[in-house]
């Protein structure tokens, strides 16, 4: 199981929510359609919030209406605009490329007191 850190926000009670995901990663295939349910998306995106740390967010969510959009300030100082569910990962260097892998508990309390996000608004209707 790969654990990562899901940020999304709940128009129910108007209020940006959080929760530790159990994602099943058995093969690549599994992982990639999980990620997708949960993400609510075709595809998806990564953004480098650290060296450590990635967020996967939807590669189409600008364009779905009525989408939140998030402002978030990376390790890094870069501010960009997100838009969708957020899911935070472990970059995971390999010879060839970086994968993913199991955010950390350290992760998640380093991320609950210091990651600077706003919601800015939602996307626009179609």
């Amino acid at each position: 199981m790969l654990q990562g850190y899901l940020l999304y926000f709940d128009t129910e009670i108007m209020k940006i929510q959080a929760e530790i995901l159990q994602l099943h990663d058995e093969t690549t295939e599994v992982l990639d359609q999980e990620l997708k349910q949960v993400l609510q998306a075709e595809g998806y995106d990564f953004f480098d919030y650290s060296e450590e740390i990635a967020i996967l967010v939807d590669d189409q969510g600008f364009e779905k209406p009525l989408n939140p959009v998030f402002e978030i300030v990376s390790a890094f100082g870069d501010r960009s605009l997100l838009a969708g569910r957020l899911i935070f990962v472990r970059n995971v260097e390999n010879e060839y490329s970086t994968d993913i892998g199991s955010i950390k508990y350290e992760d998640v309390f380093n991320l609950r007191i210091k990651l600077e996000i706003n919601l800015i608004g939602l996307t626009n209707q179609l």
